[in-house]
């Protein structure tokens, strides 16, 4: 066995001593975090959870209804295992939590690829925004966090048992977490002044909808006219149905819009996109003719920086509606397009 003066004493390995170190342990802690922001920001908002992954083209046995449902819960679970569940349990979690977040990260990498800009409500309404290369560095991160705690779970103990244990000092923990909160709360700040509501799109103090008027901004019409949508509108009101040919979320609204024509005589329906007559897919020269916005001016004059969105111009010069943006909300805007005109009716 050998004396304690001997150096082969020291020798002998002892997993549980100051392995993994106090910083190496923060990184399940720092995952629960984020799974639960993730997780409550899905809850809080479905619809947009459910449309990232129509956006995402996440595989068909993937991205059911079900699916959908139980992922934010799934993702709490989760959380709570990385923090309570140790030992082979606990190395499980850890393990599922790495290949969520390599299933998240090979989504947003894919997505770079699209032919068009993909939106991706990845933590719900609390992070709503366009895939760029900053979100592949997010979620590279993300998954070394999740080796991180791999790593930690391999050691056999829990985070509750190792700050139970004075092996995590609780004081580490709360200095992670003000540290998150703060940054949290300076970059949401600064996020929320970036994307604050469009003047097109305020209301009034009684939470009336204040109507801006129609910009006369030039247009391209599927024949080659060229216009300015105040004067188009006059005629008669337009409902702009803003999308995109190779848009995946868009295939359902454009599906859609035949009988959308049929079924509001008294507007015309219009599909915009970006890409010039000959090029689109989508061009039409019969009438409601498409229109073509190559330099994105009436895109941006309207608010409409997203596919699928949709607005509705009246004949008296003003907006009437909109903009909406997702390949849900703008079925539910022309169905109370569709509502508004069949009570207006004599």
């Amino acid at each position: 066995m050998g004396s304690p003066d001997h150096p082969r004493w020291y020798a002998v390995p002892c997993l549980e001593c100051d392995v993994p170190s106090d910083a190496l342990a923060l990184a399940p802690v720092i995952l629960a975090v984020v799974l639960v922001v993730s997780a409550v920001g899905k809850l809080r908002s479905p619809s947009a959870s459910a449309e990232a992954f129509r956006d995402l083209r996440v595989p068909a046995p993937l991205s059911g209804r079900l699916v959908v449902q139980a992922l934010p819960w799934g993702e709490l679970l989760l959380a709570v295992a990385l923090l309570l569940v140790g030992g082979p349990a606990g190395t499980v979690a850890a393990v599922a939590a790495l290949l969520l977040f390599t299933a998240y990260l090979v989504l947003v990498v894919r997505a770079l690829g699209f032919d068009e800009d993909v939106d991706c409500a990845c933590f719900g309404e609390f992070a709503p925004g366009r895939i760029t290369r900053r979100t592949v560095v997010r979620n590279a991160w993300l998954v070394l966090l999740a080796v991180l705690a791999v790593v930690v779970a391999a050691q056999g103990s829990s985070v509750a048992a190792r700050v139970a244990d004075d092996r995590l000092p609780w004081w580490w923990l709360v200095s992670a977490l003000a540290a998150a909160a703060t940054t949290w709360l300076v970059s949401g700040a600064a996020g929320t002044d970036a994307s604050s509501p469009d003047p097109l799109v305020s209301t009034g103090a009684d939470g009336e909808y204040l109507r801006s008027p129609t910009p006369a901004v030039l247009v391209t019409l599927g024949d080659g006219t060229v216009t300015h949508l105040r004067q188009l509108s006059a005629q008669r009101p337009q409902l702009l149905v803003y999308v995109s040919d190779g848009c995946f979320s868009c295939n359902e609204v454009i599906a859609a819009i035949p009988s959308w024509r049929d079924d509001l005589p008294q507007v015309d329906v219009r599909v915009l996109v970006r890409q010039s007559a000959d090029l689109s897919t989508l061009t039409s020269a019969a009438e409601p003719m498409s229109m073509h916005d190559t330099e994105g001016l009436v895109s941006e004059s309207l608010a409409m920086r997203a596919t699928p969105s949709a607005v509705l111009l009246g004949a008296d010069g003003l907006l009437a509606g909109g903009p909406v943006v997702g390949a849900t909300a703008v079925p539910e805007f022309v169905s109370e397009i569709r509502q508004e005109l069949q009570s207006a009716r004599p």
